[in-house]
């Protein structure tokens, strides 16, 4: 490329390019070079133009300072006066450079050179924009991730992989120790001073390990300095350099005594339920919604008539349902309100015996809204439903046996009186027959033995009409079914109203 110069410069300009001898380096070079003489650029590079973005006639002859941002322009206007008269100035500066995208940061390496006799600036110009908003970017980072590290509950501590003296910590230790960070930054104390000493085996090794595992966890006991006990998970992982050196062991270790009393309570809990599942007389069970056995206790086995678990595990429960849509009914229920209590249904088991139930379950239901499975109990009421109809067939029997006898008795006192009737009539009809009164009278003895007659006759009716009418709505309201007990339940509920069974034979 050919520099236009004036007539004037042209001889100064061979000078120092002859002294200087940079004539065959400058133009293969990346970064930008240029002489300044008299605040005048008389040599400049094309790196200079790339950089400046303009072209030889906009450069050379041009002050320097056109290229210097207005806002850096007097610091290097000042900087390379001082530097043609003082030795001790720094031989880099930073500057502005106006661009048309803005600006760009320039670096100068400057010094001092021989110009035909005359001092001149011998600058090499380099555009670090993109290297500084690299440093930015990383220093915004790093502030970023310092903060996110002083803000954590967790504490993040930096350990030399020497002795495991503290390079670094964040203030959460104060919460979780009980001493303020610097005590810790000074080496005054450490984090190891706490350590639970039923722990401290186990978590010297893990410390003195991690160098070789690289990454590691261990869950063990702090004191802290109120004396407490506090439990803690502490994550290890090493750090290496990039030329493979260990350059410190991280650790983070985080307070879990809150989550450990919860597993340990869930734990019993558990530990409880299991000892509830295998020792209580009722069917135990986890089912999901399409009826596999999941789990089973030994009663809802035996309940059941399955020899095994393995048996279950291969079995559906729609299959022990003497009707399928009573378990329809049940399912809806249970999932549909999350849970079911004392819903009768009634089971068939193995051996084809009927048996009612009584079934309390509730529903697990994951956070997809999924139906996952449902457990609970079923209670055998088989009996307990016996014993009631026997109650209430008891009670109705006693009721009934009540009402008949006041109907018993109405026939009894009715059969007494025309007992009397006939006797009376028996009489008359002996002295008619002997002539002893007038037949007028006796006739009129026998219309008032008849009338009675009739009326005991009406009392009989009467009572036979209720009886019927008691037996006929206790026929409705009892559907007879013939079972092996109902000989001995009849005879149980005639006992208990005074019927003994020698007594009928006698």
């Amino acid at each position: 490329m050919t520099h236009r110069t004036s007539p004037e410069h042209a001889g100064i300009i061979k000078i120092c390019q002859g002294d200087i001898d940079y004539q065959g380096i400058v133009e293969h070079i990346n970064d930008g070079v240029v002489i300044i003489r008299e605040e005048q650029i008389i040599f400049a590079n094309n790196a200079f133009y790339e950089i400046s973005q303009s072209g030889p006639d906009e450069v050379l002859q041009s002050d320097f300072s056109k290229f210097v941002s207005p806002v850096d322009r007097e610091k290097v206007r000042e900087y390379c006066r001082g530097l043609l008269f003082a030795e001790d100035l720094a031989d880099t500066i930073e500057f502005l450079m106006p661009v048309r995208e803005g600006e760009a940061i320039i670096e100068m390496k400057v010094s001092v050179v021989d110009c035909g006799g005359t001092p001149a600036i011998l600058g090499a110009l380099t555009d670090i924009t993109e290297r500084r908003k690299t440093r930015f970017e990383l220093q915004r980072i790093k502030e970023r991730l310092e903060s996110i590290i002083q803000s954590m509950t967790e504490v993040v501590v930096s350990l030399s992989p020497d002795d495991f003296s503290i390079r670094a910590i964040n203030p959460s230790a104060e919460a979780l120790y009980g001493i303020p960070v610097r005590d810790f930054v000074s080496g005054e104390n450490h984090i190891l001073n706490f350590v639970h000493p039923d722990d401290l085996e186990k978590v010297d090794r893990f410390y003195r390990n991690l160098p070789e595992a690289e990454f590691d966890q261990l869950e063990y006991r702090i004191i802290h300095r109120n004396k407490s006990i506090k439990w803690v998970e502490d994550e290890g992982h090493v750090v290496y350099t990039g030329s493979g050196h260990i350059r410190r062991i991280d650790h983070v270790i985080r307070d879990i005594t809150e989550e450990k009393k919860a597993l340990d309570a869930l734990k019993l809990s558990e530990e409880k339920y299991r000892d509830f599942f295998e020792s209580t007389s009722d069917m135990a069970f986890t089912i999901t919604p399409e009826g596999d056995f999941i789990d089973i206790n030994e009663a809802g086995l035996k309940l059941l008539g399955i020899e095994s678990l393995e048996e279950a595990y291969e079995s559906n429960v729609r299959n022990f349902y003497v009707d399928g849509a009573e378990r329809d009914e049940l399912i809806k229920e249970i999932y549909g309100k999350g849970h079911v209590e004392g819903m009768q249904v009634r089971f068939k088991n193995r051996a084809g015996d009927i048996i009612e139930v009584a079934v309390t379950a509730r529903a697990k239901i994951g956070d997809s809204g999924r139906h996952l499975y449902h457990e609970g109990i079923v209670h055998n009421i088989t009996q307990t439903l016996e014993n009631q109809r026997n109650r209430v067939l008891r009670n109705a029997a006693g009721g009934m046996c009540h009402y008949l006898n006041t109907h018993l008795m109405q026939l009894d006192t009715s059969l007494e009186l025309m007992a009397g009737d006939i006797k009376s009539l028996k009489a008359l009809l002996e002295k008619l027959d002997r002539n002893e009164e007038e037949p007028g009278a006796i006739a009129e003895e026998m219309k008032e033995v008849v009338e009675s007659f009739l009326f005991s006759h009406e009392n009989i009716a009467d009572a036979y009409q209720k009886i019927s009418e008691v037996t006929k709505a206790f026929n409705k309201a009892f559907l007879y079914k013939e079972e092996s007990y109902s000989s001995d339940t009849i005879l149980n509920i005639f006992s208990a109203y005074g019927y003994e069974e020698d007594d009928a034979k006698g």
